[in-house]
């Protein structure tokens, strides 16, 4: 079954970046919508997986951590794909481009506090992981300076968004130390540093104008990855 659900995740995804790459935005939302749904269906056979490993509720019921990551990814992935309709929308409403952004950034925001509340819930929060989100701020804030990124409105929304991303990349290498980088936390760990990677490609495409292809092929290959590894991540928790 899991085969069938990457095969399926991958075709919308190749079909999705050749309607985009062809500006046929109408037909680009709902692929994109439909390639965000794949990666939630994955998760639910993720979710099914792991109670049939764990003998039913016998394992999350002795260990309620496992429950609580299990939830709080879900409520991640979902805000993603909230997250994605909205980014999209901007391309049909341009004179509220800004807004749709906003109520992006904001779900992409959500979700990534979810993923730190179910990193949390497995090792505790580092607060380390903190200077590591106001370290990659900084950086993103004189980058922007030096590249002239034109942030306009988004600016203060844009930094505060960093610091939650790299925060939560902040708590995946954590995990991996806890978990002596076993297959669970590596997944989990390349899922958030590809999340990380992708914005900082996304960046230059919203506050600078890249208009070059290869920018955007990276940016949805780079998020939707790190989605479907952070999905799939539930399938090796236990």
């Amino acid at each position: 079954m899991i085969y069938v659900l990457l095969f399926l995740f991958f075709m919308l995804l190749i079909l999705f970046i050749y309607f985009i790459i062809l500006k046929n935005r109408i037909i680009g939302f709902y692929l994109k919508g439909f390639t965000s749904l794949s990666f939630l269906l994955i998760y639910g056979y993720g979710i099914y997986d792991f109670f049939i490993r764990s003998n039913g509720l016998s394992i999350a019921l002795d260990d309620i951590k496992f429950i609580y990551f299990i939830l709080f990814i879900g409520l991640g992935l979902i805000c993603g794909l909230v997250g994605d309709l909205f980014l999209e929308v901007q391309y049909f409403y341009n004179e509220k481009k800004e807004s749709q952004i906003l109520y992006g950034m904001t779900s992409f925001f959500m979700g990534h506090v979810f993923y730190i509340i179910a990193i949390s819930a497995l090792i505790g929060f580092n607060f380390v992981s903190v200077l590591v989100g106001l370290g990659f701020t900084l950086l993103i804030a004189i980058g922007g300076q030096v590249l002239k990124m034109d942030f306009g409105v988004l600016r203060i929304p844009s930094y505060l968004y960093t610091f939650i991303i790299f925060t939560m990349v902040g708590q995946a290498f954590f995990l991996g130390i806890n978990y002596n980088f076993n297959l669970f936390s590596l997944v989990l760990m390349l899922g958030a540093i590809l999340f990380g990677i992708s914005d900082l490609i996304l960046a230059p495409i919203y506050f600078k104008n890249e208009k070059r292809v290869s920018f955007t092929i990276l940016n949805l290959l780079t998020y939707y990855l790190a989605q479907l590894l952070i999905a799939i991540s539930v399938i090796f928790l236990v």
